[in-house]
């Protein structure tokens, strides 16, 4: 039973749709084959008709202004106007209201999502209830003016807020469903606070790598990447350029630096950013570096106190075969040494053991007396042989004592 009224109920959920698609307008599909000389079709003129503009202007709807820019102090009140052009053929109505403005990570102005409540400066901007709802008629323009109050406890420096001008309509999104379009176009309000400012740009978390080359390849080089991250600190708007480089040991650069532009930084806006330097040769010990040099944002006053701000860090970067090289050579050099060593301890073990052999041949041989000598073949009896000792010594009374004289 439960089954039987579920189908029926889906049943009548898809008659509800039909009815809500054939009774709702949508915009009009294009003809998949025009002809040439046929007029634009209903989707074209569709997307003609949603074109306008807004712009800061004066009560008499007199444009020359990019942006709304002010320098405000705490408890102020400032009055402005924007002008709001619609160049379509048809009347469209507009919602116009204030909101938060901040950076995306890519560097673009954005302000919060239409179901997200401000917080910050958009909360400052009031526009009059009669005109948060206006219907302006196709190649008309309307003015709308606004307050902007400053709070009392407004923290000095830049403040970004935006007056935008939506249109919603229904359209068909890419499943074929029917949702709710939400347009927008906004002017930027750029407002600084007076007091004391403080201008501050880091580089944070900064990493380098590299991507070696193949380790057979002597000739090859590799990719160092550096990625790092730049944060406004301070209370003003700023911008910077500067570049990213690699260096080798004793500050020797690497391949080629990239330069780089930092968009608009609203404070406490962060964004990060990753280089890659080709054609590096693995020197050992790679060092890579950011430089950026803030400076003032566009529409805004000259900001004094802006000096280079530089950070880098290293890695490692080993040439495999050399490295493998001068370890084999080295290698070699010590077998070859120590083999010499021990050949010439060898040489000299052996004849130290030659020496003691002969040394000890002569202390072991057995010794001779003047009894046993062999007898002088020119004599003929021993009693001719003078004794040696008493012949020594008639030799030295001969030398020593006086010869004495004949009678």
């Amino acid at each position: 039973m439960s089954a039987i009224r579920s189908s029926r109920i889906a049943r009548l959920g898809v008659v509800g749709l039909l009815l809500y698609a054939l009774t709702t307008p949508a915009p009009a599909l294009a003809d998949p084959s025009p002809d040439n000389n046929s007029a634009p079709s209903s989707a074209a003129r569709a997307e003609q008709d949603f074109r306008w503009s807004v712009a800061p202007s004066n009560e008499n709807g007199e444009l020359g202004r990019s942006y709304f820019v002010h320098d405000v102090k705490p408890g102020q009140t400032v009055e402005d106007w924007v002008a709001i052009t619609n160049y379509g053929e048809e009347p469209m109505t507009f919602s116009v209201y204030g909101t938060d403005a901040f950076n995306t990570p890519d560097g673009s102005f954005a302000l919060l999502p239409a179901d997200e409540e401000p917080a910050l400066a958009g909360t400052w901007i009031e526009i009059p209830r009669e005109d948060q709802t206006v219907e302006v008629k196709g190649g008309e323009t309307r003015v709308i003016p606004f307050t902007i109050t400053v709070p009392d406890n407004a923290e000095p420096g830049d403040h970004a807020a935006g007056v935008i001008a939506s249109v919603s309509h229904d359209a068909l999104n890419a499943q074929g469903q029917l949702v709710r379009v939400d347009r927008r176009i906004a002017a930027r309000v750029y407002l600084r606070v007076d007091g004391p400012v403080r201008p501050s740009l880091h580089i944070d978390a900064i990493r380098t790598d590299y991507q070696a080359p193949p380790w057979w390849n002597p000739f090859a080089t590799g990719e160092v990447t550096i990625t790092y991250q730049v944060r406004n600190a301070g209370n003003l708007r700023l911008t910077a350029s500067g570049e990213a480089g690699a260096a080798g040991p004793f500050g020797v650069g690497l391949g080629d630096p990239v330069h780089k532009d930092v968009p608009e930084m609203l404070p406490g806006t962060v964004y990060e950013y990753t280089h890659t330097i080709p054609d590096i040769y693995p020197l050992f010990w790679i060092n890579g570096e950011v430089t950026l040099t803030p400076q003032a944002a566009p529409q805004s006053a000259q900001t004094p106190d802006l000096h280079p701000v530089t950070r880098g860090d290293s890695v490692i970067a080993i040439p495999w075969l050399p490295v493998l090289a001068a370890i084999l050579l080295t290698a070699v050099l010590i077998w070859r040494r120590r083999h010499a060593k021990r050949r010439f301890q060898a040489a000299v073990a052996a004849a130290v053991a030659e020496a003691r052999k002969q040394d000890a041949a002569h202390q072991g041989a057995p010794q001779t007396t003047a009894a046993e000598a062999p007898a002088d073949p020119t004599t003929d009896s021993p009693e001719q042989q003078p004794d040696s000792a008493a012949h020594q010594g008639g030799s030295a009374n001969e030398q020593t004592e006086p010869e004495e004289p004949r009678s």
